[in-house]
C-alpha cells in the first residue's frame, strides 16, 4: 500500500521515513506537553509500552478503509521534551506494539502488530529504529509477504530474545480447516543491515 510518513520534533532533529506516492498530507502537530488522544469521531485502538526512560504510545484511528497510525515517543524523565511523532496510513487494526533489541546494539525497535479486517486475520507488522539520531523504517517485506502452502492468516506475534517470532495454525493443503487447534507453525525473523538502513529476514 502507498503512503506518506511524518516525523515531527520538538528538540530532536525531524526525520522522514519512507515515502510513497499519496497526495501530501496535512502535517502532524507537536506535542509538546500534550499528551495524544484518540478522536472520538473514529474508531480508534491505543497501545502504550516502554523501554528504559522511553515511554512510547501508538494510536491507530479511522475506519476498515484507511487508517492512520501516530506514534508518540517521550521521556518519562524529561517532561518538557517534545514526543516524536509518526503518522501514515494503514491497513488492518493494530493488535499491540513491542519493543526489542533484535541487533543488541542497546537502542530499541519498535514493533506495531497488525491484523487485517475479515475472517483471515493476516498479520503484518510496521516498525521502526531508534539507534541513530533519526527514526528509521524498518523493511518488513520479509513479513508481509510470506507465502506458504499451510499459511491462511490468523497470525500472532512475539518478541523473543533476538527473534521475532510469528505464529499460526497449520493448513493441510486443500483442507478447509486447521489439522488442530494446537497445530501451529513457528516463523522467526531477525534484524540486520541493508543499504538503506535495516530489515527484518526470516531466519531459515
Amino acid at each position: 500500500m502507498h503512503c506518506r510518513n511524518y516525523i515531527v520534533t520538538g528538540f530532536i532533529t525531524a526525520a522522514v521515513i519512507a515515502s510513497c506516492n499519496l497526495a501530501p498530507k496535512k502535517d502532524a502537530t507537536d506535542s509538546t506537553k500534550a499528551p495524544i488522544k484518540p478522536d472520538t469521531t473514529q474508531h480508534s485502538v491505543q497501545r502504550d509500552t516502554t523501554f528504559g526512560d522511553l515511554h512510547i504510545t501508538a494510536i491507530a484511528r479511522g475506519d476498515a478503509s484507511m487508517r492512520n497510525l501516530l506514534i508518540a515517543i517521550g521521556n518519562k524523565k524529561d517532561s518538557t521534551r517534545a514526543d516524536t511523532i509518526i503518522e501514515r496510513d494503514i491497513k488492518g487494526q493494530l493488535e499491540a506494539v513491542m519493543v526489542g533489541d533484535l541487533d543488541r546494539n542497546g537502542k530499541p525497535e519498535l514493533y506495531c502488530y497488525m491484523l487485517s479486517e475479515g475472517t483471515g486475520r493476516y498479520g503484518n507488522i510496521y516498525a521502526y529504529d531508534f539507534s541513530g539520531d533519526k527514526i528509521l523504517r524498518i523493511s518488513t517485506n520479509a513479513v508481509d509477504t510470506l507465502e506458504l502452502p499451510a499459511y491462511r492468516g490468523h497470525d500472532s506475534f512475539y518478541i523473543k530474545n533476538e527473534n521475532l517470532v510469528r505464529t499460526f495454525p497449520v493448513y493441510r493443503e486443500g483442507a478447509p480447516d486447521a489439522l488442530t487447534a494446537d497445530t501451529r507453525m513457528i516463523v522467526r525473523y531477525g534484524l540486520q543491515k541493508n543499504d538503506g538502513g535495516f530489515e527484518l529476514v526470516q531466519i531459515k
